[in-house]
């Protein structure tokens, strides 16, 4: 697959990984349409966009895993016990790691592809492989 580089492309990236993880008749709360709304924006900004995409992706991980799980403190452990595929899982992980070790105009556009999937598998809490 070729990456994604045009905000066109970037946005069709977005929108076909989504349509592809939202299950039928998925109710969106505006809890989760300002978060969808804000990490499409910031990814379809294009490749300049990339650090801002990882930071946006691993914040609302980071708050969903906090109301999935409200008793478990450490992400990890979130993760773990959250419904997902272990490629998500991993996904989120490296997003996580990556938020807290990135350095500014580091970020490539594969990890921010990266970023949106491990987003998207998460709020849409998607068990595919």
């Amino acid at each position: 697959m070729q990456l994604p580089i045009s905000e066109d492309e970037r946005f069709e990236f977005f929108s076909t990984l989504q349509s592809q993880l939202k299950p039928k008749d998925f109710w969106v709360t505006d809890f989760l349409a300002t978060r969808l709304m804000d990490v499409e924006w910031t990814f379809c900004g294009g490749e300049a966009e990339n650090e801002a995409t990882v930071r946006c992706c691993a914040q609302y991980c980071r708050d969903l895993l906090r109301v999935i799980h409200p008793d478990i403190g450490d992400f990890e452990e979130a993760l773990r016990a959250t419904p997902i595929s272990p490629s998500a899982k991993t996904e989120i992980s490296n997003l996580l790691l990556l938020d807290a070790s990135s350095n500014p105009g580091q970020i490539t556009t594969q990890q921010a592809c990266c970023a949106v999937s491990g987003f998207l598998h998460l709020w849409f809490r998607r068990n595919v492989d």
